[in-house]
Order: structure tokens, then C-alpha cells, then sequence
């Protein structure tokens, strides 16, 4: 059974941060890190499932938030510092309070960013996997983040997402290797509009492939 947990954290402007900590009583299986994206958050099923999933299997699970959104305010250049900080305070904080046998990182959209740049920047992730949901493919946010890691990474997104490019892909995997799921037709939130079937099979499939790959 998992209890939740406070790791006692700050947002960048000292603002009192909670992330959704739920820890097991026993030895956990592993560590999961969620990091939602700019506009969809840790209660979207692409994120909601594999936590939910993960946690019924032992592990537990850091449902991060932010402190742009905390505040009701957009991210714009100048808060990606604070960000960074608050997530690399949480890792640790999180990490320091008890071994893990296994390390594993989820993001969505802009998460998938600070998923890639934590672990090009943080040593204690050398082992862990990461699957990196709607990217911000081909951009500055993503592309180059991503090449200088060398974890095991899974890549998922839709051919109707508006980051989708197929030589932005190409390049990236000719920088490094990674697993891809492309679902025809899904969008950004990895909807197919106007077919709510195609839709949560979709979904369905992404965490189906993110819990393998995760945890197999």
C-alpha cells in the first residue's frame, strides 16, 4: 500500500511546491518520475495510467508539479532556469530517502524536455530509462537535449502531432538510438479527432508500450 508523502519543497519564487510523492510501505520495485506537460497535466491518461499502473505493481511514484502553473502563469524563457532547479530538487529530494533498485522518468511534451535534460545532466540517472511522450521534436527544447543522453529512451508520438517530422526523427536517431511508437493520425494530447475509438485505442497503446518499456 502506498501513503502519499510531502518532500517539504519550494517553487523557484519560495512558494511552497507539493508534488504527489506515494511511497510504499515496503521496499518499493523502483522509482517512477512523471513530468507532465505545459497544458496537460499528471490527471491525463497518457501520464494518469502508467502512474496508477506502476504504483498497483509496487513502485513508487513522484507525480511532479510546477511553479509557473502553481502561480497561473505561462513559462516563458526566463522561468526554464527555475523550472530546471525545481526539478532537480525534487529528484534528489526524492532519492535521498531511500535506495532504488530501478529509475525510471516519464514526460509529456514539455516534460520530455526536462526528461532529456536531466538525464544529459545528472549522474544519478546514468541507469535509468525514460520514455519521452509528444515531443517538442526539432526544436531547441528537445532535439539536442536528447542527443547527448545515452539512457534507454522511448519516443512516442502521433504523424498528426504539429511537432511531428519525419527528418527531424531521422536526424535524432542518427544521433542516437532510441524505441518509437507512431500512432497514425493522433494529434498532440495523442487524440485522433472525431473518432473517439481510434482515440483511446491511441491512448491504449502508448501506455501499453510505456509499461513495457518501463518496466519489462
Amino acid at each position: 500500500m502506498a501513503e502519499l508523502v510531502s518532500l517539504g519543497l519550494q517553487a523557484s519564487d519560495g512558494r511552497p511546491l507539493a508534488h504527489k510523492f506515494y511511497r510504499q510501505a515496503g521496499d518499493p520495485v523502483g522509482l517512477l518520475i512523471a513530468f507532465p506537460g505545459n497544458h496537460y497535466g499528471m490527471d491525463g491518461p497518457l501520464l494518469y495510467y502508467p502512474c496508477e499502473m506502476l504504483q498497483a505493481a509496487g513502485w513508487d511514484t513522484l507525480a511532479l508539479s510546477y511553479g509557473f502553473q502553481t502561480a497561473v502563469q505561462e513559462l516563458g524563457d526566463e522561468g526554464l532556469p527555475g523550472l530546471i532547479s525545481e526539478c532537480t530538487a525534487a529528484l534528489h529530494t526524492a532519492l535521498s530517502a531511500r535506495p532504488y533498485p530501478r529509475l525510471t522518468l516519464l514526460g509529456k511534451s514539455l516534460g520530455a524536455g526536462l526528461v532529456a535534460y536531466l538525464c544529459g545532466a545528472e549522474a544519478v540517472l546514468a541507469d535509468a530509462r525514460a520514455a519521452c511522450l509528444t515531443p517538442a521534436l526539432g526544436t531547441p527544447l528537445f532535439d539536442p537535449l536528447l542527443a547527448r543522453t545515452s539512457q534507454p529512451v522511448l519516443l512516442a508520438m502521433g504523424t498528426a502531432d504539429r511537432f511531428y517530422d519525419p527528418q527531424a526523427l531521422e536526424r535524432l536517431k542518427a544521433a542516437r538510438p532510441f524505441e518509437l511508437v507512431l500512432v497514425e493520425g493522433a494529434d498532440h494530447s495523442m487524440d485522433v479527432p472525431g473518432d473517439l475509438a481510434a482515440s483511446l485505442q491511441a491512448v491504449r497503446q502508448v501506455v501499453a508500450a510505456v509499461l513495457e518499456f518501463l518496466a519489462p
